[in-house]
């Protein structure tokens, strides 16, 4: 919030594109600084990764889905016109149906304008590999 306020304004910025945060570290304060900064774009890139809590545990992502739905509801509520997009890993080791289809609610609950979808890929080091 401090930078984007600190940006705004500076000679030759015509627009701030805060372009992707860890829904871990998204805030209000965060969602209002780009309500009230005219040149900060009404755009949101907030990865969500799964629509299940279990497996976000397991993804050690450190929040859930409603902490996840209470952000996109702030932006909304402050900014109907905002457009958001997202990030979702499909096929996390262990994964079930019923997990995964609570990812596929999420997507159709909150109508993202944009989603990114990826399979799982073991990377070395991780504990899921």
């Amino acid at each position: 919030s401090d930078l984007l306020r600190h940006v705004h304004g500076c000679p030759g910025i015509e627009r701030i594109r805060f372009a992707t945060s860890h829904p871990r570290y998204f805030t209000k304060r965060l969602i209002k600084t780009c309500h009230e900064l005219p040149q900060v774009c009404e755009y949101f890139h907030i990865p969500f990764q799964s629509g299940n809590d279990e497996i976000l545990r397991q993804m050690k992502r450190g929040y859930n889905m409603a902490r996840y739905r209470g952000i996109i509801h702030y932006i909304r509520e402050l900014m109907p016109n905002a457009s958001v997009s997202a990030d979702i890993i499909v096929g996390f080791p262990g994964e079930t149906e019923d997990q995964f289809q609570d990812t596929m609610n999420i997507v159709r609950e909150l109508g993202f304008d944009r989603v990114f979808t990826a399979a799982y890929s073991p990377r070395p080091n991780t504990e899921a590999a």
